[in-house]
């Protein structure tokens, strides 16, 4: 290692010396340098450019050293990318890796966990690339992350209504106070459920640890969120996330027509809807019926007016989101006003993979296992009644057969 504070004495040695010789000079008549003085001057110089270069690089390597015993050890041992974390769980280093438990107890382990930032990369997801989960609220995993969460809500069902069962009376000043009765709750657990898959990924293409990363990376987000917005929407809540068709917080609007989408319909449902960030949730398949759609008692079209012109993004003044999980046309949910904040969902533990290479291996593939938990329903468990004790309303209203 070199002495940083001995070469700054050696450059102010050789500094002194130019000094001394450009000193001299200026005493003779002239001031000329000889050529000897010249050649003296030019190596003093060079010496010192050359210890000056010698003590930015000892300067820095000192820097860096200083960086690494500070930063922690888990850091130093992070992959940089995904394909990195791939690669080491193909190899097993696992050094640089943590197991998962499988089971909340002492079950055994299977697979690894992602790291945070690859974990919180494959699981970010854009309004434009889901409906539900970005516009749900969503509580992450605790400790332990797949424990049962229980909320309390109050139970605003039957003739409840929106004060679930507290009853207010006007007391004149020498009146008595009547019980107003005691609010109604329920729970809601949620409780998160083991979701799995797996993608066969080429032996030569996992060698290729920057490609593989990218492409497995792009597969694990669409395969987690198209799984996930399916049981969010579809699920029956057993082993799965119960979802919207499923909640009993749903109003059901019976169609005016079999198979068909009318404007009568849409205005049917507006008024049962609660909540302030509602939308409508369509199959694409119901395009068609919204682009042909009249107003009632007239042959105008009430959505799209022009060929010219691109399908609308609102319906009635709400934006429509088009939900591939949605059932087709035709099918009850085809069509649904939803506000998703009264939607929640809890995350458990977090994505893990688990490679196995013996599957496949006489095609030379890897088949890479994903596994994680989460959990979602509804926060209401009926519709309400409004105050005026004859309307029904839900952030979950959904177009149904007809009667």
């Amino acid at each position: 290692m070199l002495d940083i504070q001995k070469l700054k004495r050696a450059r102010a040695d050789l500094v002194e010396e130019m000094r001394n010789l450009l000193a001299s000079v200026e005493t003779r008549e002239g001031k000329q340098l000889t050529d000897d003085e010249r050649s003296k001057l030019a190596k003093f110089q060079k010496d010192a450019d050359n210890i000056t270069a010698d003590i930015a690089r000892a300067e820095f390597l000192n820097k860096e050293e200083s960086r690494d015993s500070e930063e922690p050890q888990d850091k130093r041992n992070a992959q940089e990318n995904f394909g990195e974390f791939l690669t080491d769980v193909r190899q097993g280093n696992h050094s640089r890796l943590e197991a998962r438990d499988v089971t909340m107890g002492d079950g055994p382990s299977a697979g690894f966990i992602v790291p945070d930032q690859f974990d919180q990369t494959i699981r970010e997801i854009a309004p434009d690339q889901a409906v539900v989960r970005p516009r749900s609220l969503v509580m992450p995993a605790g400790t332990p992350p797949d424990a049962a969460l229980n909320m309390v809500a109050l139970d605003q069902g039957a003739d409840r209504g929106v004060y679930s069962g507290v009853t207010v009376n006007w007391v004149d000043e020498v009146g008595t106070n009547q019980d107003a009765g005691d609010p109604k709750v329920k729970q809601i657990k949620l409780e998160p459920q083991q979701v799995s898959g797996y993608i066969d990924v080429s032996d030569k293409l996992l060698r290729n640890s920057a490609a593989a990363g990218a492409m497995v990376e792009r597969m694990l987000r669409g395969a987690i969120t198209g799984s996930e917005e399916d049981a969010f929407f579809n699920g029956d809540g057993v082993g799965k996330p119960l979802g919207i068709l499923s909640s009993d917080a749903c109003i059901n609007v019976q169609r005016t027509t079999a198979s068909n989408i009318t404007y009568e319909d849409l205005v049917a449902m507006f008024p049962l809807t609660m909540g302030t960030n509602l939308a409508w949730v369509g199959n694409r398949t119901i395009l068609p019926e919204l682009m042909t759609m009249v107003a009632t008692g007239t042959n105008t079209l009430a959505w799209q007016p022009s060929a010219r012109d691109g399908a609308p993004s609102t319906l009635l003044g709400l934006p429509l989101l088009e939900n591939p999980y949605s059932p087709v046309l035709g099918t009850r949910g085809d069509l649904a006003l939803v506000d998703l904040n009264h939607y929640a969902i809890k995350d458990g533990s977090p994505l893990a993979l688990f490679m196995d290479p013996f599957t496949q291996k006489l095609n030379n593939i890897t088949r890479i296992y994903a596994f994680w938990n989460v959990d979602g329903q509804s926060m209401l468990y009926s519709s309400m009644l409004k105050p005026d004790g004859v309307t029904r309303v839900s952030p979950f209203v959904v177009l149904d057969d007809p009667a």
